[in-house]
Protein backbone atom coordinates (compact mmCIF):
# COMPACT_ATOMS: atom_id res chain seq x y z
CA UNK A 1 0.00 0.00 0.00
CA UNK A 2 3.02 2.74 1.08
CA UNK A 3 4.64 1.68 -2.74
CA UNK A 4 1.18 3.09 -4.14
CA UNK A 5 1.15 5.71 -2.18
CA UNK A 6 4.80 6.84 -3.07
CA UNK A 7 4.46 6.22 -6.72
CA UNK A 8 0.91 8.60 -6.80
CA UNK A 9 3.11 11.46 -4.93
CA UNK A 10 5.72 10.45 -7.45
CA UNK A 11 3.13 10.98 -10.51
CA UNK A 12 1.76 13.80 -9.06
CA UNK A 13 4.90 15.73 -8.25
CA UNK A 14 5.55 14.90 -12.11
CA UNK A 15 2.46 16.47 -13.32
CA UNK A 16 2.64 19.34 -11.03
CA UNK A 17 6.26 19.80 -12.24
CA UNK A 18 5.33 19.63 -15.89
CA UNK A 19 2.21 22.09 -15.72
CA UNK A 20 4.43 24.68 -13.52
CA UNK A 21 7.12 24.90 -16.70
CA UNK A 22 4.13 24.88 -19.16
CA UNK A 23 2.81 27.58 -16.89
CA UNK A 24 6.10 29.57 -17.12
CA UNK A 25 6.40 29.31 -20.75
CA UNK A 26 3.18 30.30 -21.79
CA UNK A 27 4.06 33.58 -18.93
CA UNK A 28 7.02 33.80 -21.10
CA UNK A 29 5.35 34.35 -24.26
CA UNK A 30 3.35 37.01 -22.96
CA UNK A 31 5.68 38.35 -21.53
CA UNK A 32 7.94 38.51 -24.49
CA UNK A 33 4.62 39.62 -26.58
CA UNK A 34 3.71 42.19 -24.04
CA UNK A 35 7.94 43.63 -24.31
CA UNK A 36 7.21 43.93 -28.48
CA UNK A 37 4.12 46.03 -27.91
CA UNK A 38 5.89 48.30 -26.14
CA UNK A 39 8.57 48.45 -28.47
CA UNK A 40 6.62 49.06 -31.12
CA UNK A 41 4.73 51.63 -29.51
CA UNK A 42 8.14 53.47 -28.76
CA UNK A 43 9.46 52.88 -32.35
CA UNK A 44 5.71 54.88 -33.34
CA UNK A 45 6.74 57.44 -30.96
CA UNK A 46 9.95 58.01 -32.14
CA UNK A 47 8.53 58.04 -35.79
CA UNK A 48 5.68 60.63 -35.00
CA UNK A 49 8.32 62.66 -33.05
CA UNK A 50 10.55 62.67 -36.18
CA UNK A 51 7.27 63.90 -38.91
CA UNK A 52 6.39 66.75 -36.18
CA UNK A 53 9.98 67.94 -35.93
CA UNK A 54 10.33 67.89 -39.62
CA UNK A 55 7.15 69.76 -39.81
CA UNK A 56 7.78 72.43 -37.49
CA UNK A 57 11.40 73.07 -39.39
CA UNK A 58 10.11 73.31 -42.49
CA UNK A 59 7.02 75.46 -41.06
CA UNK A 60 10.09 78.16 -39.75
CA UNK A 61 11.73 77.96 -42.96
CA UNK A 62 8.92 78.62 -45.39
CA UNK A 63 7.91 81.61 -42.75
CA UNK A 64 11.26 83.11 -43.17
CA UNK A 65 12.17 82.69 -47.05
CA UNK A 66 8.74 82.66 -48.35
CA UNK A 67 5.72 83.76 -46.40
CA UNK A 68 7.12 86.90 -44.98
CA UNK A 69 7.80 88.12 -48.67
CA UNK A 70 4.63 86.98 -49.35
CA UNK A 71 3.31 89.24 -46.60
CA UNK A 72 5.08 92.47 -47.74
CA UNK A 73 4.07 91.91 -51.57
CA UNK A 74 0.59 92.20 -50.76
CA UNK A 75 -1.40 95.28 -50.63
CA UNK A 76 -3.28 94.49 -47.17
CA UNK A 77 0.19 92.46 -45.68
CA UNK A 78 -1.97 89.12 -46.02
CA UNK A 79 -1.90 85.64 -47.73
CA UNK A 80 -4.66 84.92 -49.99
CA UNK A 81 -6.70 81.67 -49.84
CA UNK A 82 -4.53 80.50 -52.77
CA UNK A 83 -0.93 81.33 -51.32
CA UNK A 84 -2.15 79.44 -48.13
CA UNK A 85 -2.97 76.59 -49.79
CA UNK A 86 0.35 76.26 -52.09
CA UNK A 87 2.33 76.80 -48.53
CA UNK A 88 0.43 73.88 -47.05
CA UNK A 89 1.19 71.45 -49.78
CA UNK A 90 4.85 73.25 -49.62
CA UNK A 91 4.56 72.80 -45.82
CA UNK A 92 3.81 69.01 -46.67
CA UNK A 93 6.04 68.50 -49.53
CA UNK A 94 9.02 69.19 -47.86
CA UNK A 95 8.59 67.61 -44.60
CA UNK A 96 7.72 64.08 -45.97
CA UNK A 97 11.24 65.03 -47.90
CA UNK A 98 12.89 65.13 -44.26
CA UNK A 99 11.68 62.13 -43.47
CA UNK A 100 13.41 59.04 -43.16
CA UNK A 101 12.08 55.91 -44.98
CA UNK A 102 12.44 53.88 -41.82
CA UNK A 103 9.94 56.28 -40.28
CA UNK A 104 7.58 56.48 -43.16
CA UNK A 105 7.17 52.82 -42.74
CA UNK A 106 6.94 52.16 -39.57
CA UNK A 107 3.97 55.23 -39.68
CA UNK A 108 2.77 53.79 -42.78
CA UNK A 109 2.04 50.30 -41.28
CA UNK A 110 0.85 51.63 -38.08
CA UNK A 111 -2.06 53.01 -40.14
CA UNK A 112 -1.24 56.83 -39.33
CA UNK A 113 -1.85 59.61 -41.21
CA UNK A 114 1.47 61.41 -41.80
CA UNK A 115 -0.12 64.54 -43.31
CA UNK A 116 -2.06 65.06 -40.37
CA UNK A 117 0.63 64.58 -38.25
CA UNK A 118 2.54 67.21 -40.13
CA UNK A 119 -0.46 70.12 -40.82
CA UNK A 120 -1.34 69.82 -37.26
CA UNK A 121 2.62 70.51 -35.97
CA UNK A 122 2.54 73.34 -39.22
CA UNK A 123 -0.66 75.04 -37.87
CA UNK A 124 0.40 75.29 -33.98
CA UNK A 125 3.71 76.80 -34.77
CA UNK A 126 1.90 79.13 -36.80
CA UNK A 127 -0.65 79.71 -33.94
CA UNK A 128 2.51 80.19 -31.42
CA UNK A 129 4.25 82.62 -33.90
CA UNK A 130 1.30 84.51 -34.00
CA UNK A 131 0.26 84.84 -30.45
CA UNK A 132 3.53 84.64 -29.14
CA UNK A 133 6.18 85.67 -32.52
CA UNK A 134 8.63 82.81 -31.35
CA UNK A 135 8.53 78.98 -31.41
CA UNK A 136 9.53 77.10 -28.67
CA UNK A 137 10.63 73.71 -29.71
CA UNK A 138 10.27 70.50 -27.36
Amino acid sequence: MEMIVNALIDSGVQVLVALAVALIGVAGTWLTTQIGKVKQLQTVQIAVDEAKNAAVTTALELQQTVVDDLKAAAVDGKLTKEEIAKLKNDLLAMSMAKLSNASVKVLTAAGVDISAIITGAGEAVIAQLKTTGEVSVK
